[in-house]
Parts: structure tokens; sequence; C-alpha cells
């Protein structure tokens, strides 16, 4: 598909799937569009935890084989991918479409501008109770496609969790649903290293 046939698409209700590297996505990605890093045989599950089997989807890669390929993968395993954007981002790029990104957060800034955001965590609930940013709310990835319209602040959200996989996810699905999202880069295990503080209680939901 070419950028025109993606706009369409996209203008009908389909979604980019960017399976990009997060840092990738964050510094340039379609409008709109959902982040989840192609690892390969875990394409599947990382799909179905993120978004429903009803929605038409675009697949976007670093290069058009490995997005081949995620097509047919996502394909036999049930999800409606209508194709994906031939040429990636260069292509979309080139075309002159409108490009958005994603603030990238590290865990000093966080903590040295702590007051200035709404954390939010998308790991899983018993990991956040093992660990966690105090005031931080609870949004595992599997939740985010429904609950991302839910989340409401008057400051941008950090998102974080231990890798970027699942956060990148997460703030693409905040950002998607219109909320000023950052991702915090090196995640919960960074600003465990940094000294920074640390609680273990029940989610904030």
């Amino acid at each position: 598909m070419g950028p025109d046939e993606v706009k369409d698409a996209v203008a009908a209700g389909a979604v980019v799937l960017d399976l990009r590297p997060p840092r990738l996505f964050a510094a340039a990605h379609v409008p709109g569009s959902v982040t989840m890093e192609y690892t390969g045989p875990d394409l599947v599950y990382r799909a179905e935890l993120i978004l429903p089997h009803g929605q038409a989807i675009v697949v976007l890669g670093e290069q058009d084989a490995s997005a081949h390929a995620a097509v047919e993968l996502l394909r036999g395993a049930g999800f409606n991918a209508i194709g994906r954007l031939d040429g990636g981002m260069a292509a979309w790029k080139a075309a002159g479409e409108p490009v958005a990104s994603l603030p990238l957060l590290t865990v000093d800034e966080l903590h040295e501008q702590a007051g200035d955001y709404l954390v939010v965590d998308a790991r899983e609930g018993f990991e956040y109770r093992h660990t966690h940013v105090e005031g931080s709310l609870l949004l595992p990835t599997a939740e985010a496609w429904e609950r991302a319209a839910e989340i409401e602040s008057d400051r941008p959200i950090a998102v974080i969790c231990d890798d970027q996989s699942r956060s990148a996810a997460v703030a693409s699905m905040l950002q998607r649903a219109g909320r000023d999202a950052r991702l915090v880069t090196g995640g919960i295990g960074d600003w465990i290293q940094h000294g920074y503080p640390v609680v273990s209680d029940e989610p904030h939901l």
C-alpha cells in the first residue's frame, strides 16, 4: 500500500501498527499509530495483548520484507491485516504526509520533575505490586486499547515499564487517545539502579 492508500485506510478506521524499535517510533511515526516492536515468533502473542481481532491493521516495519512477513503472520492468526506501508516511514515522509513524535524522558528527568508528570506503569499487576514508582497508575498493556481514553490528567503522562517495549505500546495508545504522553527510557530497572524510591502496594486503577 502506498501512502495515499494508507491515509485512506486510516480515515476509514484502520490503525497503523508500527513494528520498529521504540526509539525509532518516538522520533517519527504516522499520527495515531500504535507501536509494538517486531521480534519474530512472539509477534502474534504481542498483537493479542494490544489489538482486537476485528481492528483493521496496516503494518509499518523497518524493512518491507519484515513488514510483509508480519502481515502474513497476523492474517494467519485471524487479525484483519489489510496490508503494509510500502517503503515504511521513508515513503510516508517523501509523500509529504504529517509525522508525529513521542517525547522521551530519562529516569533522572522524571525524578527531578516528578510533580510535573502523572506516571503510568505499563507492566502487569504482579510486577506493579512488587515494586513501582510511588503514586503511579497501573495500565497493563493488555488493557490499554480499551482504557487509554479513561486516563485523565492535567499533566503530561510519563509511561514506564521494564524494557520500553510495553511502555512504548501504552504511550502510543495514550497518544492516539489524545493524551500528552512521554516514554520513559530505561524503565523501572534504571529507576531502581539510580537509587530512586519505590513502593510496594496494590494497584491504583
